[in-house]
């Protein structure tokens, strides 16, 4: 958790404060590398409840699922992965779109594009996080803090909206690459 924060922040670090020119694939890499860095933040914070209870976690259970710390944990940790998720398939999709149209300059994928891109992603991580700090599902179910309520049907349809997104997600990646490998075969 420790090498995922620091890891990640001077990955950042490298590619903002860089001489050379912030270009599509190093912004896409930027988001990345904060997305990965939140995942860090949640897996210290699981490791943090760790260390406090000392191998006694069932004496503070209740407590922690049921406070602010397990919500902020379980968002942090939706948000990072949907966020990471997105920003993998935009990568993919550049690069795929990238060789796939090389000789053709007037398609290549404009900054702003990447921009405005970016912005859908973050703010359907932030959305999807915070719907179970609404109640649409719940981070108290289990000790991980991950959104597992399956008691109400919108609980049900929220965990299956996220399944059967990154699934496609999954697909789509696959799918760009098996095209970029057999183009540039």
């Amino acid at each position: 958790n420790i090498l995922a924060i620091m890891g990640n922040l001077v990955v950042l670090i490298i590619l903002v404060s860089s001489q050379y020119k912030l270009t599509v694939p190093r912004f896409l890499m930027c988001n990345l590398a904060f997305a990965d860095f939140c995942t860090g933040i949640y897996l210290l914070l699981i490791a943090i409840k760790d260390v406090q209870t000392q191998s006694q976690y069932y004496n503070y259970a209740i407590d922690w699922q049921t406070g602010a710390g397990c919500s902020a944990a379980g968002f942090f940790t939706v948000f990072a992965s949907e966020l990471s998720i997105y920003t993998l398939t935009v990568i993919t999709l550049e690069r795929w779109h990238t060789i796939t149209y090389a000789m053709e300059l007037e398609r290549k994928v404009r900054f702003r594009h990447a921009v405005v891109i970016m912005l859908v992603g973050w703010v359907f991580a932030f959305t999807i996080a915070l719907l179970p700090i609404f109640e649409v599902s719940s981070y108290m179910k289990v000790s991980i803090c991950l959104p597992m309520d399956i008691e109400t049907p919108l609980a049900q349809a929220y965990i299956m909206f996220l399944l059967v997104l990154n699934i496609l997600a999954f697909i789509i990646i696959c799918t760009c690459y098996i095209s970029i490998y057999f183009t540039v075969r």
